[in-house]
């Protein structure tokens, strides 16, 4: 007798938990405009304090062992600042098929916001300015193609210890050029 009113109830209670499994699954598992957007607006996120606002390579075409390239990189600082800051930019140039590449790297000490002649409410933009010689990492001059850089800018402080602690990073800045071959001496 007990087995006979066992099963039915077993049965409803065993049925009522797989249904609300799979629900869950596929309310999870499932892409529904809800959760697509809720993904969507955590994907985009404020962009940080710290901004590589543009990178100007020049001269284009640029030709090894003439003028050496000059990238000026232009950088939009937080409105506070804090004491014995770092600016840390690093430039990576690398050949498409990555068999090339050279980086390049500066740090400059930054004013506090606490200085009295700069203005807190205005942007506070500086220019870094890299050069490069048109050698790789085994200082060979490159090869005639197009390649890529990527900028990195880091807002450093500071340890106890005096080792460099990153605070802030910019989002980093992707670009390309070509580099030519130098030309030989015609002889007429």
């Amino acid at each position: 007798m007990l087995e006979k009113s066992f099963y039915p109830m077993a049965f409803r209670l065993f049925n009522s938990w797989t249904i609300g499994v799979v629900l869950t699954a596929c309310l999870l598992g499932s892409p529904s405009a809800d959760l697509g957007h809720a993904a969507k607006a955590r994907a985009k996120s404020r962009p940080p304090d710290l901004k590589i606002l543009s990178v100007d390579p020049n001269p284009l075409p640029f030709v090894p062992n003439g003028v050496p390239l000059t990238l000026t990189i232009k950088v939009e600082l937080p409105k506070v600042i804090p004491e014995e800051a770092l600016l840390d930019v690093s430039t990576l140039i690398t050949s498409t098929s990555r068999s090339s590449f050279r980086l390049l790297s500066s740090r400059q000490m930054l004013p506090t916001t606490g200085d009295t002649d700069l203005r807190p409410e205005a942007p506070r933009r500086i220019d870094v300015v890299q050069t490069w010689d048109g050698t790789d990492n085994n200082d060979q001059v490159v090869e005639q193609g197009m390649y890529d850089y990527q900028v990195q800018v880091k807002l450093m402080v500071l340890s106890k210890s005096g080792s460099p602690l990153t605070r802030l990073s910019a989002w980093k800045k992707r670009g390309n050029f070509e580099v030519k071959a130098q030309s030989s001496a015609r002889s007429d």
